[in-house]
């Protein structure tokens, strides 16, 4: 088989879709099923230094614009007669990959993850495509009913595949001691929460667990709250950190580099993310990897990612109470790291099984002449092509 994936980032990106990607595009290249994958990503915003993988043809010169990405995902199309399944990575991307898997009559999957999809789009032509892809894949059962409530989609179209973590990388180690100078974090009991800081993505319970610092402080005076990531809405957490009087309790680390998120991680006594639009959130089976304790939410896809608590605590992010309540008691608790034996569960070999699976099992039906290839009918001249590739970059 011969794929063509569209997606928003991967290689050269921090965060959990481009995290995601990188995994598929390694999966995809891991099974026996694969030929060849053209990778066609809209932006690369860092240096690209880890090896691709084998039977994987990343196009960077897809980054350098919406134009350059429309123009090489069309070459694609145009160009190569052999793509059998065209994968969409995010729904803002679903008009260009629905035009190319047209035109070249192979099958079609949308990736979804969180709160991007759970609700129409603002591109009614999204909106009318999302009905029509022959397959979906979802990392959460959350985010499969969500989207197929909205877009009328056949349930029995998606597959959930849940994000994973290397468990060969992600390990329980002791505290790096030049970490804890660098933060100041001698002698201190640590919470965490590892995210982008941004205006869009307050869901993921930054704001609620400051709230909580003042209380929690008075129990535990060593208590810090590392934040790592960055964002612009960094200074105004800033700023609410100043008024909660705890700008001496919270570290922003800023962003790191992928090479030291396990050495971040293993700094923490409890990883905290109280959020509320999680689609499935792979930093929590990362905290968990290093046996880490973890609390999260049971409001979004944080409880399967947690395994309905098998792998965490889950509590009400909407609750204060609850939450400083779930942070003592584990930082009381003061249990040792070890991991848990459910984290094999989103294991790497885990999840290229799955989609080994998913290829087999799923897309046989797809294969050049056994699709179908009615469409709803739509009226876009070629001036709007470029339009199709917006989103979130």
């Amino acid at each position: 088989m011969n794929v063509l994936m569209l997606l928003s980032d991967g290689f050269g990106a921090l965060g959990g879709m481009s995290k995601f990607n990188r995994d598929f595009l390694q999966a995809l290249d891991a099974s026996a099923t694969i030929n060849r994958v053209h990778a066609v990503p809209r932006v690369i915003p860092d240096s690209i230094n880890e090896s691709l993988p084998e039977s994987v043809v990343y196009d960077r010169r897809a980054a350098r614009g919406k134009i350059a990405f429309v123009r090489r995902a069309a070459a694609h199309a145009w160009y190569d007669s052999r793509i059998e399944l065209v994968v969409c990575g995010h729904v803002h991307l679903l008009p260009v990959a629905y035009f190319i898997a047209r035109h070249r009559n192979a099958c079609l999957s949308l990736i979804i993850h969180g709160v991007e999809a759970w609700k129409p789009t603002g591109s009614r032509l999204t909106n009318r495509l999302a009905r029509s892809i022959d397959r979906l894949i979802a990392v959460s059962e959350l985010s499969t009913e969500k989207f197929c409530e909205w877009s009328r989609l056949p349930a029995a179209k998606a597959f959930v595949l849940p994000n994973c973590v290397d468990l060969d990388r992600f390990i329980p180690q002791p505290r790096d001691t030049a970490l804890v100078r660098r933060y100041g974090l001698a002698s201190s009991r640590v919470i965490m929460t590892l995210g982008r800081l941004e205006s869009r993505e307050r869901y993921k319970g930054f704001d609620e667990v400051l709230e909580a610092m003042p209380a929690l402080v008075a129990r535990f005076p060593d208590l810090k709250y590392l934040i790592v990531g960055d964002g612009e809405d960094s200074e105004r957490l800033h700023n609410k950190a100043d008024q909660l009087g705890i700008h001496d309790r919270v570290v922003f680390a800023g962003r790191i580099p992928e090479n030291e998120k396990v050495r971040h991680y293993n700094l923490a006594d409890a990883y905290v993310m109280p959020s509320m639009g999680e689609g499935f959130g792979i930093v929590l089976i990362e905290a968990a990897a290093c046996g880490i304790p973890v609390i999260g939410s049971n409001a979004d896809g944080s409880r399967e990612a947690l395994l309905q608590g098998r792998l965490g605590r889950l509590i009400d992010p909407r609750d204060a109470q609850q939450l400083k309540d779930a942070i003592a008691e584990t930082l009381a608790a003061g249990a040792p790291r070890v991991r848990n034996e459910a984290i094999e569960t989103f294991g790497t070999k885990e999840f290229r099984a799955r989609v080994d699976g998913w290829l087999h099992g799923q897309l046989g039906h797809c294969r050049p002449g056994r699709r179908s290839t009615k469409s709803p009918e739509l009226d876009i001249g070629h001036g709007r092509l470029a339009n199709l590739a917006g989103g979130p970059h």
